[in-house]
This record gives C-alpha cells, structure tokens and sequence, in this order.
C-alpha cells in the first residue's frame, strides 16, 4: 500500500521513471523513495537495485508497447514522468534502434499528454548531442547548436529532442530537456567507455592525455533532478553538469599513454563495435578527442546551487574494480 508524499493541496506527487533498471533511474529511484516519494518503474528488465516497500513498484514493460504503457498510467495516475529509457549504442540493427528510441519516447510523450494527472515530463537528453569539434567553445551553453554527427546515441538525443519541444500538448503539461554530462559516483555500473578506460585500464591512447572531462557526481545529479521535479514552474531545456571539468592527465595520473592515430584507434573501435566486444560507436570518438563541457549556470542560478563535488572528486569516488 502506497504512503506516497503531499506535494500541495491540489495533489498527490507519484513520479514515474521510464528505464529504472538502469544506473540513472535506479539512482533516482532510490533517492526518491528515501525522500518519501511514490515511485513507479517502468524497464524492460528487473534490478536488483531496486528498492523493495510501500513506496516504490515495478513494471515490466518495454516502452513500444504503448497499450501495455496506457494501462499503467491509467493505474498508476503519476503526477511526473521522468523519461530515461533508450538503447544506449546496445542495438546494432539502426531500424530497431529508432523504434525503441524514437517510437518509444514518443509514445511516453503522447501517453502523458493524454494522463491528465501528468504535470511534468522531464526527458534525460546527452551531452552528446551537441558533438565532439575542434571549435567547440570551452563552456557550451543551452544555445549552442547540436550537432551529433553521426554518433547515433546523439543523433537520436537530438531528434528526440526536437519531437519533445515542437509537439502540441495540454497547457498544464511541462516539458523539461535535461542534457546531461557523464554520471558517476559511488554506485557506477554503466558502460560509459571512457570510466571503464579511467578507472579499470593501465594504459591510454596518447590522444587522451590533453583531452577535457566533466564527470557529474551522483548526489548532485540525484540532488538537482530532485529540485527540478518539485519545480511547477520549470520549462525548456537545460544542461546538467557542474561546474568543473578537468584534463585527463591531472585525474588519471597513474596512466601510460601509447601513441596510436586516432584513424587507427576508430579502426579498432570498429571490429570492436561489430563484434559487439565494446558499447562504443567509432562515430562516438570525436566526443572524447574534442571536449563538450556544458556549461550549468542556467540550471546552477534557478536553485542558486552549489555542487558537492568536482569532477576530480567524482572520479575518485567511482569504483576502480567492476561490481559484480
């Protein structure tokens, strides 16, 4: 039996997460339901990081199945979707890869617009779509172009994106872009490549070495989605990061470098790719040779934030050894 929270007078806050099995929904599920907050999860898999109690139930659920979604909003009644669920570069087939990432967002899109208990959508978009240039500013705002070349995880983001911020939707329906850096924390357990290589591998491609990071420290992305979700006022898109970034060679100081092109490394990448050894698409390379380090200070002003930790920090604080 839920005991969920009072948000006001008018109604009663129940947040629905899409992707909850995976390393950020399960980050927020967790914060939520320590705070209290009725949580619904909705994957395509179970974790076991999920928390068992009153405040929190799970779905099995694949959101291209936009009846099955239909029924469980029409149950559930959440307040809040917050939308992480896509492939993540793990579809290698690209028509499947848009039914999920695509299709699927748009149906959390039109199922919300029409649950009128659904105040707030908040979609989990990526750095990635602005794409890794030599011309890349060293801050990029919320005005800069996207442009995700042909990384597919970005150019997904951005198309996305662009369904979310031109649909029609009820006028008490607010949607929220967050482009989010890389998470890491305590708990990491994503395939993020470029953790995997800092914090798991002895040696780095040369091209590494000068190459700019930003690294968002979960508390503080736990602690500012929290901040957004109970925002009734909150629209458009911001970036989700902090506000440090830091080179390689000052964080992963421990590391030897081998000099190899960066032709030669997108090479390798892709027998990697195809062989389905490593989650990284070649395209994707760019994005760690040219930084995107976003810039937070639209984000950082509304809650007149103070982030917790650097990204050194948050490196320090992600595991060295893979969980099992």
């Amino acid at each position: 039996m839920y005991r969920p929270q009072k948000l006001n007078s008018k109604y009663i806050m129940k947040v629905l997460i899409t992707g909850s099995s995976g390393y950020l929904g399960s980050l927020l599920v967790n914060f939520l339901v320590s705070e209290k907050i009725a949580v619904v999860g909705i994957d395509n898999r179970k974790s076991e990081a999920l928390p068992p109690g009153d405040f929190f139930k799970f779905y099995l659920c694949s959101i291209t199945d936009k009846a099955v979604l239909e029924e469980i909003f029409l149950r559930e009644q959440p307040t809040h979707v917050v939308h992480f669920a896509c492939t993540f570069n793990k579809v290698r087939d690209r028509k499947k890869e848009l039914f999920i990432d695509i299709g699927g967002s748009e149906n959390i899109l039109n199922v919300s617009n029409r649950t009128l208990s659904v105040v707030q959508i908040v979609h989990s978009s990526s750095a990635a779509a602005y794409g890794g240039w030599m011309d890349n500013p060293e801050w990029i705002d919320e005005t800069h172009s996207l442009r995700p070349g042909k990384y597919r995880y970005g150019m997904n983001k951005k198309a996305i994106e662009q369904i979310y911020l031109s649909a029609t939707v009820r006028d008490n329906l607010r949607i929220v872009i967050l482009r989010i850096c890389t998470v890491t924390g305590p708990f990491f357990t994503s395939d993020r490549i470029i953790l995997r290589l800092l914090t798991r591998f002895p040696f780095l491609p040369g091209f590494c070495k000068d190459c700019k990071i930003q690294l968002l420290h979960e508390d503080d992305f736990v602690s500012l989605l929290h901040k957004v979700i109970n925002d009734g006022l909150i629209e458009g898109v911001y970036n989700l990061a902090p506000d440090s970034f830091a080179a390689v060679r000052d964080i992963a100081t421990d590391k030897k470098y081998f000099m190899f092109p960066a032709g030669v490394i997108k090479s390798i990448l892709w027998v990697l790719w195809n062989l389905k050894v490593l989650n990284l698409q070649p395209a994707g390379i760019n994005n760690s040779i040219y930084p995107i380090i976003l810039d937070p200070a639209k984000l950082q002003s509304r809650y007149s934030y103070k982030f917790r930790y650097t990204t050194t920090e948050a490196l320090a604080a992600t595991p060295h050894k893979k969980k099992h």
